[in-house]
């Protein structure tokens, strides 16, 4: 009887606390977080042909200083494991927001390469990556975590899109031109801090879950199943521009191509909102990673400006079907809430290890390694996220059963 009543109280703070997060505001600000999180990767091709164009970085520096960047904003999460719990969440994220203003205007007006890379990855480190962790802990403690990191995505993509054709702004301003439009963004996000909730109470209730049996074993998976998957992304997805090029197209309009199927590939994430968790997330997985996977198969070859931007597109709309998917299975599959906060490092260690692997490979006869290593690391990952899946499923079943007996006993 005890049990039973422990285990009402825990769903009930679970049911509070989701009540708490789910507001509007809440959820606006995550989003607004994660933005920050993001953008230095969205608009790090942009910033490292400015570096090498307008001081005159060579181009193995210039990717030195976005790679740094990239690491410190990786590495932040595994830290943020440590203080998420301890640290109220508001002031975490004014001191991330501060320091990604002051590290952007003081990066401005740098020209040295060294100085750069220590600074870019401060900023990773101390500001985007604490933004981002953040972020996820803000969507993961949401009832609605499918539909919620959809949304998160489908902000992401529009921000990508809005890097592409926008920056430099203004288009003679450098450096300063890419990096102040952040420090204007985050003080946008500053301005939306008073909305974040202090999800005490729901931490408190998910470590009494983990430590009332809960296996960590389906969340490392879902969270490896996000990193093979991003694996796979960033192995052809960094080489996408070469490939085009390949293929017989004009790069000015290799990049007109993938800015298009970014903007469009939003209608991918959109879809996963109104999806939701309607039909479970096993389906809508495998279709996605399927389609990816065939759309991966044809990115090769003599192709026409048209069949490469719709093959670019149909991949990244499925591309950001599965994102929130897999977030969402690693969120809710997450007993403690000290794993969710890792989703940032896997994606991101993902699309650096990609390349990498698909590099090694490549001996100069066209980027078919590259299609490999991409439509590999894409079954491996559903592969693997099926059976976690199902796992879940039983689980929550097996969760949900109890309820509803005790409940019809006290009727």
């Amino acid at each position: 009887m005890e049990i039973e009543r422990s285990s009402l109280a825990r769903d009930e703070g679970h049911r509070i606390a989701s009540m708490s997060a789910d507001t509007p505001t809440n959820i606006a600000a995550g989003i607004l977080l994660s933005c920050v999180g993001a953008f230095a990767i969205m608009a790090g091709p942009t910033l490292t042909a400015v570096l090498v164009t307008t001081i005159g970085l060579p181009a193995d520096a210039a990717g030195r200083v976005f790679a740094a960047e990239a690491l410190g904003t990786a590495l932040a999460p595994l830290a943020a494991t440590l203080w998420m719990g301890r640290v109220r969440w508001r002031t975490a994220a004014i001191f991330a927001l501060l320091v990604v203003m002051a590290g952007n205007v003081v990066s401005s007006y740098q020209t040295s390469a060294g100085a750069l890379t220590a600074l870019r990855f401060g900023v990773g480190f101390f500001g985007q990556g604490v933004a981002f962790a953040l972020a996820i802990g803000i969507i993961s403690g949401t009832s609605r975590k499918d539909r919620n990191f959809a949304f998160l995505i489908a902000a992401q993509v529009a921000l990508g899109v809005l890097c592409f054709l926008l920056l430099p702004l203004p288009k003679t301003a450098g450096i300063g031109g890419v990096l102040l439009p952040l420090a204007g963004l985050a003080a946008l996000a500053l301005l939306a801090t008073v909305w974040i909730r202090q999800p005490a109470a729901a931490a408190d209730h998910r470590a009494a879950a983990g430590g009332a049996g809960g296996s960590a074993v389906p969340t490392f998976a879902a969270l490896a199943t996000m990193l093979i998957w991003c694996t796979g992304l960033g192995a052809i997805w960094a080489f996408m521009k070469l490939i085009g090029s390949s293929a017989g197209i004009d790069p000015a309009q290799v990049g007109v191509a993938l800015a298009l199927s970014t903007g469009i590939a939003t209608v991918g994430a959109l879809m996963a909102s109104w999806l939701s968790d309607r039909i479970g997330r096993i389906i809508p997985v495998t279709v996605a990673l399927l389609v990816q996977v065939a759309m991966i198969a044809l990115l090769q070859g003599e192709m026409s400006f048209l069949q490469f931007a719709v093959t670019a597109a149909v991949f990244q709309i499925f591309w950001n079907l599965t994102g929130p998917y897999l977030m969402g299975t690693i969120a809710l599959s997450d007993d403690t809430g000290k794993v969710s906060v890792l989703i940032p490092t896997a994606q991101i260690g993902g699309f650096f290890l990609g390349p990498v692997i698909a590099g090694h490979f490549l001996r100069g006869q066209g980027f078919g390694p590259a299609n490999s290593v991409a439509i590999t690391c894409c079954l491996v990952a559903l592969a693997i996220f099926i059976p976690t899946a199902m796992h879940l499923n039983k689980r929550h079943a097996g969760m949900l059963s109890p309820r509803k007996v005790t409940t019809e006993g006290h009727s």
